[in-house]
């Protein structure tokens, strides 16, 4: 199996010749319960078929979609081969993009119900606390990859399921005891929700205060890959708050706004941000016309 994963990953594109002939070997690999390593292997080959196929996977995601939710669903199945599965459905929804619709009522109330479980997690057992990273890492991968395959034709699909995402963002934030890997996967869907959403979100954030200090904790890291997510996620939840409401309170501002360069006067107790460097200005004027307001 860790061949064909290979192979796939080799031949890209190509190796969609073999996909009729494979396909009977991967359904027997992700039904085989007993050997959960061989199980939890097909689901990685899974994603990288989808990696080498993108969306000529499609005939066959039907069948493969039914296997991984009976997977999720099984008493039976080791628990560790659940997380990747979780992964998986990402990596289907990147390669199918707008065709995961049909799936969406099946796979968003799993994760759901996962999210809500690694809530109740027993942080003082080492071994659960361990098994919660994978989970909610997984989670975040899943969600990523349905943003990403939605945003360019049907971002609006995921408008009902952005507040449990943000509830569940918000959850992980606050937990000192999640490992690098969850906060990597974390800060880059916030990122990949403001991308694909945009303006739509800003009912989602009553208090984003819980987002500034997950960026400022990134943004501070020594690993540079998560600083670049950082700083990537940081931009989209600018241009998603990009307008300006001179009606709000002045405590709303808790999250990078992008406001016009004309207004004259930063709201009271704020700073201006041009290009990562905080200053006292009365209005400064950037490359894209813009400042952005910033709490102090």
């Amino acid at each position: 199996m860790l061949a064909i994963g290979a192979l796939a990953y080799a031949v890209g594109p190509e190796f969609g010749k073999y996909m009729q002939e494979f396909y009977k070997y991967l359904e027997m690999g992700l039904q085989n319960f007993e050997e959960y390593q061989v199980c939890s292997i097909s689901v990685g080959v899974v994603g990288d078929i989808c990696r080498a196929l993108d969306d000529k996977i499609l005939p066959y995601c039907d069948g493969i979609m039914t296997l991984l939710l009976k997977d999720l669903s099984s008493g039976e199945l080791h628990r560790s081969v659940k997380p990747p599965i979780f992964s998986c459905f990402g990596d289907i929804a990147l390669a199918i993009g707008e065709h995961f619709e049909k799936y969406i009522s099946y796979a968003l109330p799993m994760m759901q119900s996962a999210s809500e479980v690694c809530a109740q997690m027993d942080n003082s057992d080492e071994e659960m606390m361990d098994y919660g990273n994978q989970l909610r890492r997984s989670i975040f991968e899943a969600y990523s990859g349905i943003l990403q395959g939605f945003k360019n034709t049907k971002p609006d699909l995921m408008l009902p399921h952005a507040p449990h995402l943000v509830q569940f963002l918000e959850l992980v934030a606050k937990d000192k005891q999640r490992d690098e890997s969850v906060t990597k996967a974390a800060v880059a869907v916030l990122g990949d929700l403001a991308d694909a959403l945009g303006s739509n979100i800003k009912v989602f954030f009553k208090d984003s205060s819980f987002c500034m200090e997950l960026l400022r904790e990134c943004l501070q890291s020594d690993d540079d890959q998560l600083k670049e997510t950082a700083t990537w996620t940081q931009g989209m939840l600018g241009r998603a708050f990009s307008r300006y409401d001179v009606e709000l309170d002045h405590q709303d501002f808790r999250g990078f706004y992008h406001v016009p360069c004309n207004i004259k006067e930063p709201p009271v107790g704020a700073h201006v941000q041009l290009h990562g460097c905080v200053q006292d200005s009365d209005c400064l004027t950037g490359s894209d016309n813009t400042i952005q307001v910033v709490p102090v």
